[in-house]
């Protein structure tokens, strides 16, 4: 049974850009910055982690600034598609387990199975080859590329996927009809019903 997969960027997609509600949330002691230490309590409490181990604005981010309904779209996405996360977001730079950790605060865990390579890893043959095939299609080459060449790469190297989509705020060139921009009409951008409604028809 082949699997299905989304791509998921997490600014724009899962946090709105300017939603800074972890600036206000965040202790400044003499030595360092920490969230409010009930925060930590509850936290530890209900998932049996540590969370003091990450950089306190990347969970306050994750508990406080990611939009909840967003997330529970994405839910709905992940539930009825049967589909798994891949993460192709600048989130990876934190390793994998730092963003198991932050998908469990609300139950995405379960679905989280991988990253992409950031482009510096892949092949540079690889890398010029997505740009003169994106060059091809006159009607899709406008946009990043390198993320393309990235969700490209994890494509080709797991041939069973055979349904997938790519959600994102930046425009990535050469997805065709598999790719989902939330950018849309708004000016702070997130999953909105209309996007998941388009991610569902994809991955069914």
């Amino acid at each position: 049974m082949s699997r299905k997969i989304v791509f998921l960027d997490i600014d724009g997609v899962l946090q709105p850009l300017n939603s800074e509600e972890r600036f206000k949330n965040i202790v400044h002691g003499d030595r360092r910055s920490a969230c409010r230490p009930e925060l930590y309590e509850y936290l530890e409490r209900n998932f049996n982690i540590d969370y003091r181990q990450y950089h306190p604005y990347d969970v306050a981010a994750v508990y406080y600034d990611w939009d909840k309904t967003s997330v529970a779209l994405l839910k709905v996405v992940l539930e009825y598609a049967n589909a798994k996360i891949v993460l192709s977001s600048d989130w990876r730079i934190g390793g994998f387990d730092r963003m198991k950790d932050f998908f469990a605060i609300y139950g995405l865990d379960k679905y989280y199975i991988d990253v992409t390579r950031f482009h510096n890893d892949l092949n540079e043959n690889f890398i010029e080859k997505v740009k003169t095939e994106i060059k091809a299609k006159k009607d899709d080459n406008l946009g990043d590329t390198y993320r393309s060449a990235e969700i490209l790469d994890w494509l080709n190297r797991n041939p069973d996927v055979k349904k997938w989509v790519a959600l994102d705020d930046k425009k990535l060139a050469g997805l065709g009809k598999n790719f989902v921009w939330t950018e849309s009409k708004i000016s702070d951008p997130r999953i909105n019903e209309e996007h998941a409604v388009m991610c569902l028809k994809i991955l069914k």
